[in-house]
Order: structure tokens, then C-alpha cells, then sequence
């Protein structure tokens, strides 16, 4: 062979190898992060600023000022437990019988790990793309050692396994230890909110150089109400108001009197707010803030009353109606809170943040779901999706057209259930067991209109009826 040939062969070579090398590293390097952060029991109208709330956040503010601001945006549960489970799926939570939450009774709880679930969750997706998978706060997915995160496709997981322990002590409400270093019990002193947040810094800090996914779920701000100055404060069991035996579960009103709840719950909200500026500041300090994916959001609404049945003789709740509880927390306009499935159960605040690619200061009247998320990352990420009807078909759809783009997103028929409750909204018009609403008109489902549209309600509840054979388990 020429010379010429010979050194023209050798400089395509070099350079066809340095543009494999580039295209691998423009690769890696512009794998976004992605961080979901989810807030517990954080109603439509508890924040500040343009939700109209009395508490004062001002990182949430700057978040939306800087990102696009959800109006419709909708847990898919009224409680903690099915939410979670399909923000980590993207499937509606009864395939995999979660309607309620679950027993806080024991260490015994399978959750996810159920027989019959064969989930795969986001962090499973991401970690096989060659993600660090972290978690940090409550799971409430279990609490047996089959059901730990780390058998869920994280690498890291540090916080509760239940969905109500102390802030401080990190008992569960029984008297249980309950905070984990993936499998360990351990025990991380500190306010539950600042704790889950150093782990969350903690983890960006040590995987900066990959991409990574972090999942932020917050215990704030869920029973039993405690703000950071509570310190050490006892919150008294049911045992020392009644003569029952064997003292009951710790008070869902924590070491507080009923009229101090409201005051309480603003300075968790605000706590939690600084929380995310913190977490914000980790991501600008390291340069990653451009590419981030950021989404908060909250599992259900607030309670906007509750009455303590536990302290309280369950015979008086009778003479006492809901609006005479005490006052916790706000879904604005909305009508009903927590465990419902009015708006105020489940239409909650969300933000999506990711600076130069979505507009900053968009607002979207859309209407989207927790289950949105994971195949929103998979859409980012060119992850195929799993099989239509296959065991793990993907309910959500990807928000990335709407996000980068601001597209319109195909309509759709959503369905919510509770143990009591069924709900259907296709479009403005909400069919919660047999009421119906439009939401475009009465956003605070005042106004029954069943009777007036009865082929409307005739629609939805074969709809209802449809897709309840559907995700009903095998």
C-alpha cells in the first residue's frame, strides 16, 4: 500500500475515533438529571405567592417564576400511598390494589412487593440508562425488607418506610423505629425536613460528574404536625386521655393544642419551601441547574379540617360537624381535602422547572397526573416504553411536548377510586360517584348537573365501569 494511502487511512481513523469519542462524551455529558420532589398532604391553596396562600414561599415562587406552573395538575390518589406508586410506575395505582394507604401496624407490610406486583419503576429505568438512582424521605410503599427502595431500582435510600413518624425521635406512630439506611435501621437525629434535605445535598454532591435521578419525597407537611422549634416535645399517645389498656397510637396533632395547627402547618410549609431553595442553590452552585429536570408537586390535598377520633370519644364526632373540626390546611377554592375525591383531594399544586428549555413564567391549565412522570423521563431519555398490554404498561403520558414545546396533549378520560369513592373527568365535566360537575364553571363542584345531562353521566360510568375491569388485579 502507497504511503499516502497509509497516512490518509491513518488521520480518517484518528478522527473518525475522536468524533466517537466526542459523540460519547457531548453524550454523557448532556444527560439531563432529573429530581422529583414531592411535598405530603400540601394543599391547592396552602403556598404563597400565586397560589394565594398565607404562607410565605419564596423559592416555590422563584420556581415558578423561572419554570412552567401547573393549575391542573392532579395526584392519583386522595391519600399517600396510591399517589407514590403510580408517580413510580406511571400506572394507575389499582393494578396494583393500592385505593387507600396502608397499615402503619408492624414491619410486616409488603406494599410494592405485594404478590401479584411486578413493577418497574422509574428508578429501575433510569439506573439500567446508566443513571445513580437516590432516595430520600418517606416511601410508604411497604415496609417489609422485600418492599425497601433498593429493591426498587435506587441505590440509596435513607428515611421512613411509614407515613406518619415522629419529625424528631423517627418513631412510627405505634412507638416503632423507623429510619433506615437502605435496609438498616438507623437513626439521623435532626427536624425530619432538614435531615431529608442534607441526605438529598448529600447525594447531588457525591454524583454530580454522572447523570443522576433523585427522588425527594418529603414527609412535610403530614402528621403529626410538628414545626422545627418543637424540639423533643412529647406528643401524647391515646392511652392518657382514655382508660383502654395498652397505650394507642402517638396524637396526629402532635405536641400542639387544636387551635395552634394552622400556625404550625404555615412554618412547616415555610420550612419546606427553604427546604427547596436549598436544594436549588445545590444544583446552581454545581452548574447543573441547566440541566435538570426539576418537578414538584404533592401526593393529595390538605386536610382542611380534622377531628382526632383517636383523643377525641368517637361518640362526640356525631354532634360535631366537619366544618366545626379544627382548621389545618387550604385547597383554596376547592371543595373537599384529603381522602376525597372532590378537587381538594386531589387537584394539587406542581411545578416543573429546567432552565433554558421551558419557558420561564408559563403557566398551563392542562390537565396531568403524577402517573405523567415516569414516561415523561422515559420520553427524555429515548427509553422504550413497555409493551401496551403488556404486565407493565405505562398508564401516564410523556409531558415533554408541553413542557419544551408547549403543545397541546391528546384528551383523555382519568379515573380515581377509594375504597367509597369513584371519580371520572373527561374534559370539564367530573363524575364523582353520581354528581356531576363542570369544572370549567363551578371549579368548586357546587352545582350537581346529573339530572339536566344524564347521557353525560351515562358515559362516564360505562367509562368508569370499563376501565375498572381493566385495572382491576388478576
Amino acid at each position: 500500500m502507497k504511503p499516502g494511502v497509509l497516512v490518509f487511512l491513518f488521520l480518517w481513523f484518528s478522527a473518525a475515533a475522536h468524533a466517537a469519542a466526542s459523540d460519547a462524551s457531548v453524550s454523557k455529558a448532556t444527560k439531563t438529571n432529573i429530581i422529583l420532589m414531592l411535598a405530603d398532604d400540601l394543599g391547592y391553596g396552602d403556598l404563597g405567592g400565586p397560589w394565594g396562600g398565607r404562607a410565605r414561599t419564596p423559592h416555590l415562587d422563584q420556581l415558578a417564576r423561572e419554570g412552567m406552573r401547573f393549575t391542573d395538575f392532579h395526584s392519583n390518589g386522595a391519600m399517600c400511598t396510591p399517589t407514590r406508586a403510580a408517580l413510580l410506575t406511571g400506572r394507575y395505582p389499582q393494578r396494583m390494589g393500592f385505593a387507600r394507604a396502608h397499615s402503619t401496624k408492624g414491619r410486616d407490610e409488603l406494599g410494592l412487593a405485594s404478590p401479584g406486583n411486578r413493577e418497574i419503576t422509574i428508578a429501575s429505568y433510569l439506573r439500567t440508562a446508566g443513571y445513580a438512582t437516590g432516595i430520600f424521605g418517606k416511601w410508604h410503599l411497604g415496609k417489609h425488607t422485600t418492599a425497601n427502595p433498593v429493591r426498587f431500582g435506587f441505590d440509596e435510600f435513607r428515611g421512613l418506610t411509614d407515613g406518619d413518624g415522629d419529625y424528631f425521635s423517627k418513631l412510627d406512630r405505634f412507638g416503632g423505629a423507623d429510619w433506615l439506611n437502605n435496609e438498616e435501621l438507623v437513626h439521623q437525629s435532626g427536624y425530619a425536613t432538614t435531615v431529608t434535605t442534607d441526605d438529598a445535598i448529600g447525594f447531588i454532591e457525591r454524583h454530580r460528574a454522572r447523570p443522576f435521578f433523585l427522588y425527594v419525597p418529603f414527609q412535610a407537611v403530614h402528621f403529626p404536625w410538628q414545626e422545627p422549634e418543637d424540639g423533643e416535645r412529647e406528643i401524647r399517645r391515646k392511652g392518657e386521655d382514655f382508660t383502654s389498656g395498652k397505650p394507642g397510637p402517638r396524637s396526629k396533632l402532635g405536641p400542639h393544642p387544636p387551635g395552634e395547627i394552622p400556625g404550625v402547618m404555615q412554618r412547616m410549609i415555610e420550612d419546606l419551601d427553604r427546604a427547596v431553595g436549598r436544594l436549588i442553590a445545590t444544583l446552581r452552585k454545581h452548574g447543573l441547574d441547566r440541566t435538570t429536570l426539576v418537578f414538584f408537586t404533592s401526593d393529595n390535598g390538605a386536610y382542611v379540617h380534622y377531628f382526632d377520633p383517636d383523643f377525641v370519644d368517637p361518640a362526640a364526632t356525631a354532634t360535631h360537624p366537619a366544618s366545626d373540626w379544627p382548621h389545618v390546611g387550604s385547597n383554596g377554592p376547592l371543595r373537599g381535602q384529603k381522602t376525597q375525591l372532590h378537587e381538594g383531594g386531589h387537584r394539587v399544586p406542581a411545578i416543573a422547572w429546567w432552565p433554558g428549555k421551558i419557558a420561564p413564567g408559563s403557566v398551563s391549565a392542562q390537565t396531568t397526573l403524577t402517573m405523567d412522570l415516569l414516561p415523561t423521563a422515559m420520553e427524555l431519555l429515548a427509553i422504550k416504553p413497555p409493551t401496551a398490554n403488556g404486565p407493565n404498561a405505562v398508564d401516564g403520558i410523556s409531558l415533554l411536548p408541553l413542557l419544551l414545546r408547549g403543545e397541546t396533549l391528546a384528551p383523555r378520560t382519568l379515573f380515581w377510586r377509594t375504597p367509597t369513592q369513584t371519580a371520572v373527568r373527561e374534559g370539564p365535566w367530573k363524575l364523582v360517584n353520581d354528581a356531576l360537575y363542570n369544572l370549567a364553571d363551578d371549579l368548586g363542584e357546587s352545582h350537581d348537573l346529573a339530572a339536566r345531562h344524564p347521557e353525560v353521566v351515562r358515559r362516564l360510568k360505562a367509562a368508569s365501569a370499563d376501565w375498572q375491569k381493566k385495572v382491576a388485579r388478576k
